[in-house]
């Protein structure tokens, strides 16, 4: 059985106007790491249930901290508390809103509730997809070659380059500046761009904007830097306020997928 509070929100099918909301249904979520660099360090909130669905045992909320899964970064896990109930959230997708898949009772819609987010998992994902920025700069800045894929984990990740024919020697050297990068403790900052500022910023090659509907005008960018001089790139996932945080990245193997293009996995130590 469907329960829902909230109905009538104008939106457009991808994203709504109203930064920095959601919105692909009749639902208006505000997406709390958005904005800022801060949210992404969130680990609790509160909310209101907006929309209940027993059937499939899922929550949408008046505003999440949780990442839905997307964008070669896993879900956040964690919990939803209210009274004297709790559950576990298990996953968080985008299907018509944010929907919070829960192990557990389901809280109806109307009711507040508490959130915690599964602060290790979180923050092993930042860690590893501002990495993944970083070494996506360093790798396209000494062989023109683009990020097509990649997919993040806590413990270990991989990026799919295209075209590439660098050698496990040549990474070891990519290594050692991407290290030399992390000692030199670079901020990381969100910021809203204009999409045709974007366009400008970014190297024609390096990120495919093409694959990003034509609808979407304004852009979260995520700068490494100062003014994103090691790095500027349009994302929506989740990244750690300064790269020292990484620690130190291994390259730890490389393999190649065919047609020009390698796969790079790495950890962080």
């Amino acid at each position: 059985m469907l329960d829902c509070v909230f109905k009538g929100y104008p939106h457009d099918k991808y994203r709504c106007p109203h930064y920095p909301y959601f919105c692909e249904g009749d639902i208006l979520t505000e997406v709390l790491y958005m904005k800022d660099i801060k949210g992404c360090y969130l680990r609790e909130f509160d909310a209101m249930v907006v929309r209940s669905d027993e059937d499939n045992s899922s929550v949408e909320l008046s505003k999440t901290a949780f990442y839905p899964l997307g964008g070669g970064q896993p879900s956040d896990k964690g919990f939803i508390e209210w009274e004297n109930e709790r559950s576990a959230v298990r996953e968080v997708i985008k299907r018509k809103g944010i929907l919070h898949f829960l192990d557990g009772p389901i809280p109806p819609a109307g009711k507040k509730v508490h959130c915690s987010i599964d602060w290790n998992l979180r923050y092993g994902h930042m860690k590893m997809h501002t990495a993944q920025h970083l070494l996506s700069a360093v790798i396209w800045n000494r062989y023109g070659a683009s990020t097509v894929g990649n997919q993040i984990h806590k413990d270990r990740s991989h990026i799919d380059f295209h075209p590439a024919s660098f050698s496990m020697e040549d990474l070891k050297s990519v290594e050692k500046e991407v290290n030399d990068l992390i000692g030199e403790a670079h901020s990381v900052k969100v910021e809203e761009y204009p999409r045709e500022l974007v366009e400008k910023k970014v190297e024609k090659g390096k990120v495919d904007l093409s694959r990003l509907p034509a609808s979407i005008s304004t852009l979260r960018v995520i700068l490494i830097g100062d003014n994103g001089k090691i790095d500027i790139c349009p994302c929506a996932g989740t990244h750690v306020a300064n790269i020292s945080e990484l620690g130190r990245m291994n390259i730890v193997k490389r393999k190649s997928k065919g047609s020009g293009k390698i796969r790079i996995e790495y950890e962080l130590l």
